[in-house]
């Protein structure tokens, strides 16, 4: 049935990027014959919905979307039950759908929000095609009992059915829709490609290791497209954009060897001067066969995720099975290949120590990175670690729910003296190439990133 139905995409993010997975749902609803928009509001702590609210009325009065789709992380909660409070206020007959990893592992919180319709759990194509099927035919959407769908029964109280099987063969779906993200691609000077889906680990912290369990076929959570499809949508790019490289947004890259080699082939084939960025598990980067293949692909820079350098804290409570021994291995030999490395850290974990703080230093510096992303850890509902955190009532719900850039503080029950000690501790580690390798133009960023955080009340991870 093809679809004339308007629908509204909104997404309140603390900073500006290529959305990839609303790109990738409005592709879905074009190809199915809906008119989609997107709106994309940069929020930053101490704003409030009331700093959208004309923005979102003109947007709302002007196009009079039949569904507004809202996508949610922790920290966008009460933005997105504000605006749809806002919205059926202003337009009692728009319907209003949330989804994303928040949506998907806590729906409670959004189903208590009247002025919520639905909740989508899980993937979103295929939940949002057989809503449309039954708003377009008027028909009451319950009878449908739409799979993955959380709603209302007559005495309002939430019904959600369970999710349905994740759609194995990514090719299916179309390539995204880059034009709704038009502005924010032309903002950078790279290429962000989502090869496929899914995470293989189970890290206590992250949202994947509860999403995968949402699914009867789980146990085909990760899945790649045909490298040929990937080839083609970078061809296609290239038309309508400049871009130096590409950087595969995907949080495990080179899992699938196989897979890998038909994809490094077709790479060097039509692209042999475009340098590719991907991110690594230690574990996969010990695998000299795996780093050859990346490089001779067109690989020259690769991000790793190391969070802790305290490695008995690593395992335990982070689930990350990696030793510190293989996480300098898998260090030295991405050198060894001439390629760029660049690791993620977190402080302020639940527990950690000044021990534990200086040991992520010391192991940080004995990598030498050439760039280091610290986050300040955020506890994401549901998650294994959130669970934990607040078995011990060790997180400030209050504080949680004001924090929209986590990067900058804590929402952990600690003291002044701790939380100060995990904010420098923060700037240390993303210090240490300029001190290890005196990178003076980390210096000129550090400079910007602030100037842009106090003045312009933006965040630049740029």
């Amino acid at each position: 049935m093809q679809r004339k139905m308007s629908v509204l995409l909104a997404m309140f993010a603390p900073y500006r990027t290529v959305q990839m997975q609303i790109a990738a749902l409005s592709a879905f609803l074009k190809s199915r014959g809906c008119r989609v928009r997107y709106l994309e509001n940069i929020i930053f702590t101490g704003d409030t919905f009331d700093k959208f609210k004309e923005q979102m009325r003109e947007e709302i009065r002007s196009n009079r979307p039949d569904l507004v789709g809202f996508s949610s992380y922790d920290m966008n909660y009460s933005f997105i039950v504000d605006a749809a409070v806002f919205i059926k206020e202003l337009s009692p007959r728009t319907k209003i759908i949330v989804g994303g990893h928040h949506a998907s592992l806590a729906s409670e919180d959004y189903m208590e929000c009247p002025a919520i319709d639905y909740v989508c759990l899980g993937e979103g194509e295929s939940v949002l095609s057989d809503l449309m099927d039954a708003l377009e035919s008027g028909e009451d959407v319950s009878s449908r009992q739409i799979k993955g769908l959380c709603l209302k029964a007559a005495d309002g109280q939430p019904v959600c059915l369970k999710p349905r099987e994740l759609t194995e063969n990514l090719d299916l779906l179309p390539v995204i829709d880059r034009s709704i993200v038009d502005r924010q691609q032309r903002e950078i000077d790279y290429l962000p490609v989502l090869v496929g889906k899914g995470c293989h680990f189970n890290c206590t912290y992250c949202a994947n290791s509860n999403m995968k369990n949402l699914y009867p076929n789980h146990h085909k959570y990760v899945r790649y497209r045909s490298p040929k499809k990937i080839i083609d949508e970078i061809k296609e790019c290239r038309k309508a954009y400049t871009f130096g490289s590409v950087y595969f947004y995907d949080d495990i890259f080179a899992f699938d060897y196989e897979w890998l080699k038909r994809f490094g082939s077709l790479y060097t084939k039509e692209f042999p001067d475009l340098p590719f960025h991907c991110l690594l598990r230690p574990e996969i980067a010990t695998n000299e066969k795996v780093l050859t293949l990346l490089r001779d692909s067109g690989c020259r820079s690769i991000s790793m995720g190391v969070e802790s350098g305290s490695e008995k804290f690593r395992k335990l409570l982070l689930g990350r099975k990696m030793s510190n021994e293989v996480i300098l291995k898998a260090a030295s030999l991405i050198r060894k290949q001439k390629m760029d490395l660049c690791i993620y850290m977190m402080v302020g974990l639940p527990d950690e120590s000044l021990l534990d703080m200086l040991k992520s230093l010391w192991l940080n510096f004995r990598i030498g990175p050439k760039g280091v992303q610290t986050g300040i850890y955020f506890p994401i509902k549901n998650t294994p670690l959130y669970r934990y955190c607040l078995d011990r009532r060790l997180i400030n719900e209050e504080k949680r729910k004001r924090l929209f850039v986590y990067t900058y503080d804590t929402c952990l029950n600690y003291g002044l003296f701790k939380r100060g000690l995990i904010i420098v501790f923060k700037w240390l580690n993303s210090a240490v190439p300029l001190v290890r390798s005196f990178q003076i133009n980390l210096l000129g960023q550090y400079i910007r990133i602030q100037y842009r955080k106090v003045f312009k009340k933006t965040i630049d991870y740029k």
